[in-house]
C-alpha cells in the first residue's frame, strides 16, 4: 500500500475516513488489486481499527473493495464485466431525467441545451481537464433532473467506479474528445427543441460509445 493518507481527528471520522479512501482508490494512488491491512490503515489515519473496518464495510458495498481470498480486504480488481455492467446502470439511470427536463422553462432548458457551447469545435489537448469537469456536470444535471435522491446516490456509486475506470486506463485522444464533444452537442440540441425521442436516442447513443471505448481499453490492459 503506497498512497499516503492523512490522519484525522475525532470529529465526523467515519465520513472523513470514508471521503479519503474513496479519493485513493478512484484515482488509483490505491491500484486495483492492492491489499488492505485495517491496522496499516489504523496507523496511517491516527485511528483505531473499528472505525477502519466500519469504513471498508462501507466501501464494500459501494463496491470499490472487497474481501480478499484468505484474509482482509483488497481494492477491487477492474473487469471488463463491471464496466459492462456500469454502462448497463448508466443506460437506465440517465435517461430518466428527460422526462422532467422536457417541462423545464425556456431559461432553465436554455442553460443545459447550451451546455458545451463553450468549447471549440476541435478541442485543444489544453481543454481537456475543463472538458472532462463539464462533461461529468452535464452527466449528473440530467441525474439531478430526476428529482429522485435514491437515483443520485446510486448513480454516485456508478460515477465513483467509472471514475477509476477512466484513470485505469487512457481513453482520451484527440479523436475520442472530439468525438465525445459532438455526442454531447447532440444530445443538447435535441433538449433545446423539446425532442424527447431524439434526446435520448443521442444520449444512449453517446453511452454506448463510450463504453464501448472503455471496455476495449479495459480487456486490453488486462490482455
Amino acid at each position: 500500500m503506497t498512497a499516503t493518507l492523512t490522519p484525522l481527528g475525532t470529529r465526523r471520522l467515519s465520513g472523513q475516513m470514508y471521503a479519503e479512501l474513496e479519493r485513493v482508490i478512484v484515482d488509483c494512488s490505491l491500484p486495483p488489486g492492492t491489499a488492505l491491512n485495517d491496522s496499516d490503515l489504523a496507523a496511517q489515519f491516527g485511528v483505531s481499527r473499528t472505525p477502519v473496518r466500519d469504513t471498508l464495510h462501507l466501501l464494500e458495498s459501494s463496491g470499490l473493495v472487497e474481501r480478499g481470498r484468505s484474509t482482509g480486504w483488497v481494492v477491487t480488481p477492474i473487469r471488463k464485466r463491471d464496466v459492462d455492467e456500469l454502462a448497463e446502470l448508466r443506460s437506465l439511470l440517465e435517461p430518466a431525467g428527460l422526462p422532467k427536463i422536457m417541462e423545464w422553462d425556456d431559461e432553465r432548458l436554455e442553460w443545459l441545451g447550451t451546455f458545451f457551447d463553450a468549447f471549440p469545435e476541435h478541442l485543444p489537448p489544453a481543454d481537456t481537464e475543463q472538458y472532462l469537469a463539464r462533461d461529468d456536470e452535464f452527466h449528473r444535471a440530467l441525474i439531478a433532473a430526476t428529482e429522485n435522491s435514491r437515483i443520485e446516490r446510486m448513480y454516485h456509486v456508478v460515477e465513483r467506479q467509472l471514475a477509476r475506470c477512466k484513470r485505469y486506463v487512457s481513453v482520451q485522444d484527440d479523436a475520442r474528445r472530439a468525438a465525445s464533444l459532438e455526442e454531447h452537442r447532440a444530445v443538447c440540441r435535441a433538449i433545446l427543441r423539446r425532442d424527447f425521442t431524439g434526446a435520448r436516442e443521442a444520449l444512449l447513443q453517446h453511452l454506448a460509445t463510450a463504453h464501448s471505448t472503455l471496455a476495449a481499453a479495459i480487456k486490453a490492459s488486462l490482455t
